[in-house]
């Protein structure tokens, strides 16, 4: 039994397509098909949610199983606005978790289904430990909770899915004990991910006990369990909410794990009894900056290293400006981690950006990874990775795991693997002298840096290059003869692109909207978006499968040899695909130019008008000056089209050369930089005894 769609504003429209206000503004204007308000509140209109559900999965703007699982949480956040967030919250997992564990939908289509739920709700949580009260404790007036779960678990497939969906939205209901310790997904990952807790199942068949000794709504238990859901893992924690510790054991439950394999206790430490953990998964407590000391911090993570016994692991989330900034100097806080850093217990520490705890944004976080035993040729040692100026994607999530659990597997050798960002450094360097534990704050020796022989070899390469191509662009560069000159003053018609796309000039094609999960280093298409067109992302570094593009975008289209790819937020961009087969991605657009526009237009041609056209943004405004569509192209004649393109190539021709120039440049002086920084370079005063001036001397 379905529960009818409620009506939705534009605000919450946009929070739905995860877009800006203006931008639903900007698809009412634009679109004729899109939906029509069915009521008008005080000049605010409102529309049919399930309508605008529907056009926003038609027109590509969100993926359609995804439609339905927002259409299904907002219809339960609205609806369920007679309730307080917090009991709606509990209501609604409770249900999702009874579903899952008698295989039956909840809606019976009764007139009063909450009493069928509530005999099925004692059979099912015999000892009331999980959603019993939970259930009984729904209202009469809410009944029709049954159906709408029932619309949830189904367009999300699975209890699971539509639990980790629901927490995911946690911010729409008004429930401070949902969100006050949350941490976005890609973290829970990571710190799942950098304990080996999968590597360890494996070593011991399976069995594996988690962990966590604050285990709040459960976001590092429950990303352990999609982990090892081949696995048979137990998991213990403390929590001194009652709320959050029913909710946890719930999310469990739906990833199927036995209520037998689940200890969660309410206080804020485990007894003895619960055994000792193979890894921790947890957080420190947090307590604002001005309040927080870095002894009672360090203190608590000491209290932690003493559960782990050989072959244990922890991972601690707590504040970078205690885990990796630089401490008062010759404070007590110092020396404490110092004295842990001597304990050669830490075996990997990462900086990480700011907004990952969402309910306190500005709050700066770091991890630390604890083993009580490394391996003993690299126990003087410890791992650094610093991403705080990076957004943690899921690519940036596997190369931290990567990096930190192939230090740690026996038999590895670190001078063989490349890390992406961990670098190792000694121990002694960052306590002889303290100092902030950070990548590059010491000398830090990355496994993949070459030997000195190496960079030295490089070097003579790339002075040898540069002396080359200066010699060929002083003697054998072509002069480049653009030809302009007067014109006679002849007329030349201008055009939008919009009325170039009504005449059939030129075709204009939408993006996708694209999951940074579905993206990755390897795969079938490169993805060109807003970090491609704008140089400040190599094309190929971002790429997706063909079955991922098939599965989830199936009405993607590829780019074809030729196509013009542009974008005007948020900020004007415009590039050729000759390549043609990758996808684009969202804000940016296809231009393709059809048989009837090839007279009038190349490609080189069109991106350097669109270029010439192209308005900047004003400071404070919220949108471009104008839209793509009435960008104004000039029209050039068929003999002028030709003879730009002509002169454009070849200046793009010269404009690569002199951008591979840069390249070497910038090459030699991070050589020089990096090898006079970390000791293994110094500078020859004979500098005419250099391999290339030596070169020189024999070519003269």
């Amino acid at each position: 039994m379905g529960v009818a769609a409620p009506l939705m504003s534009m605000t919450e429209i946009a929070e739905m397509a995860d877009v800006k206000r203006p931008v639903v503004t900007n698809w009412r204007r634009r679109h004729p098909d899109f939906p029509r308000p069915v009521s008008d509140d005080v000049g605010q209109p409102f529309f049919d949610a399930r309508e605008i559900a529907e056009w926003l999965a038609m027109t590509g703007r969100v993926e359609p199983h995804e439609a339905e699982e927002d259409l299904s949480l907002y219809t339960l956040a609205r609806l369920g606005r007679a309730l307080p967030g917090k009991e709606l919250v509990a209501a609604v997992t409770a249900l999702i978790c009874l579903r899952f564990l008698d295989d039956e939908p909840l809606a019976d289509g009764t007139d009063d289904p909450l009493a069928g739920l509530r005999d099925r709700a004692a059979r099912a949580d015999r000892k009331d430990e999980l959603l019993h009260s939970e259930i009984n404790a729904i209202p009469a007036s809410c009944g029709w909770l049954a159906g709408a779960v029932d619309d949830l678990v189904e367009a999300a497939y699975s209890g699971a899915n539509a639990f980790e969906r629901l927490l995911a939205k946690r911010h729409r209901f008004d429930a401070t004990e949902l969100y006050a310790s949350a941490v976005v997904p890609e973290l829970a990952r990571l710190i799942a991910g950098v304990s080996g807790v999968r590597e360890k199942a494996r070593d011991t068949g399976g069995s594996v006990l988690v962990t966590d000794l604050a285990a709040g709504p459960g976001d590092f238990l429950a990303a352990a369990a999609r982990l090892l859901r081949d696995d048979s893992p137990m998991f213990t924690a403390a929590e001194s909410d009652p709320y959050l510790v029913r909710l946890t054991r719930r999310r469990l439950a739906v990833h199927e794990i036995p209520a037998m394999d689940v200890d969660i206790r309410i206080g804020d430490q485990l007894p003895d009894e619960t055994g000792d953990p193979d890894v921790v998964l947890t957080q420190v407590p947090y307590m604002p900056a001005e309040q927080r000391s870095a002894l009672e911090v360090l203190g608590w993570m000491d209290d932690i290293s003493l559960r782990l016994d050989k072959g244990r692991t922890a991972v601690i989330l707590g504040p970078a400006g205690v885990l990796t900034d630089e401490l008062k100097p010759f404070s007590r806080g110092e020396r404490r981690r110092a004295d842990l850093l001597k304990t050669g217990m830490v075996e990997a520490v990462i900086r990480l950006p700011g907004g990952l705890v969402p309910y306190r944004p500005g709050y700066q976080t770091a991890i630390w990874v604890l083993t009580p035993e490394p391996d003993p040729r690299w126990q003087r040692r410890v791992l650094l990775a610093d991403v705080s100026e990076k957004a943690l994607s899921a690519d940036i999530v596997d190369a931290l795991i990567e990096d930190v659990v192939t230090w740690r597997r026996s038999g590895f050798t670190p001078q063989e693997h490349a890390r992406r960002f961990a670098v190792q450094v000694s121990i002694e360097d960052l306590t002889v002298a303290p100092k902030a534990l950070i990548a590059g704050s010491a000398n830090a020796t990355q496994g993949a840096t070459p030997a000195p022989a190496v960079t030295i070899a490089r070097t003579n390469e790339l002075e040898r290059e540069l002396y080359w191509s200066g010699v060929r662009a002083y003697l054998g560069g072509s002069p480049i003869r653009s030809g302009l000159a007067e014109s006679t003053g002849r007329r030349v018609d201008i055009a939008t692109l919009a009325k170039l796309v009504r005449t059939g000039y030129v075709r204009l094609r939408q993006g996708s909207r694209l999951r940074s999960e579905h993206l990755g280093p390897t795969g079938n298409y490169p993805v060109i978006g807003a970090l491609e067109i704008l140089g400040r992302g190599k094309i190929g570094t971002r790429m997706i499968d063909i079955l991922t593009l098939t599965e989830h975008y199936p009405r993607a289209q590829l780019t074809q040899p030729g196509d013009v790819i542009v974008m005007t937020v948020p900020e004007f961009g415009v590039m050729v695909d000759y390549e043609g087969r990758s996808l684009v991605e969202i804000p940016a657009r296809i231009l393709r130019i059809s048989d009837t526009g090839r007279e009038q237009f190349t490609p080189r041609v069109l991106a350097a008008l669109l270029a010439d056209n192209a308005s900047p943004r004003v400071a404070g405004s919220p949108r471009p000056a104008r839209r793509l569509e009435e960008y104004r192209v000039p029209q050039l004649q068929p003999d002028l089209v030709a003879g730009l393109d002509v002169l454009l190539a070849t200046l793009d021709e010269r404009r690569r050369a002199v951008r591979e120039e840069l390249a070497m440049l910038d090459e030699l002086a991070g050589l020089a930089v990096t090898g006079l920084g970390s000791g293994t370079l110094t500078l020859n005063s004979d500098i005419s005894s250099s391999t290339i001036d030596k070169e020189i001397d024999a070519s003269a």
